[in-house]
Formats: structure tokens, C-alpha cells, sequence
């Protein structure tokens, strides 16, 4: 199957929500995790419309951006 590790076996599933397929695709960080939420369901929620849940995964993104490069400045110091 070509791009295979686009796809996951759920014949033994009758639904899959959004945790399922972060477990599925053994998404572990917590700010990919959010971010992901709010892209699948964007404005479908009945609470936020699809540009504010956009915009917060955006900032989440971001600040996991951030993380990345504090943890790599903390490693150059302690070089």
C-alpha cells in the first residue's frame, strides 16, 4: 500500500474519535495533541467558530516552537 503509515486498521472499531486517533498514530505531545484536536473538529463545536479554534491551534503550535528552541538553548549551555 503506498504511504502506508497514513493508515491504521480499525475493523474491529465502530466509531474512532479524535483520541483514538491520536493513540492510533501515537501522537504523545500535549501541545501536537491540542493542536490536532482543534484542526479535526474546527468550528463544529458550537462554541468557538472554525478561525478562533484555527487560531488557537495555531498558538498552541507555536508555543511548542518556543519549547523546542528553550530546550535547545538549554542544551547549548550546558555545553
Amino acid at each position: 500500500m503506498r504511504h502506508s503509515h497514513y493508515h491504521r486498521d480499525v475493523k474491529h472499531l465502530d466509531t474512532i474519535d479524535v483520541y483514538r486517533v491520536l493513540q492510533m498514530f501515537d501522537v504523545t505531545d500535549p501541545c501536537a495533541q491540542h493542536a490536532i484536536k482543534k484542526l479535526l473538529c474546527a468550528g463544529q463545536r458550537g462554541v468557538k467558530t472554525e478561525e478562533q479554534d484555527i487560531r488557537e491551534a495555531h498558538d498552541t503550535l507555536a508555543r511548542r516552537l518556543q519549547m523546542f528552541a528553550e530546550d535547545d538553548a538549554a542544551l547549548e549551555g550546558a555545553e
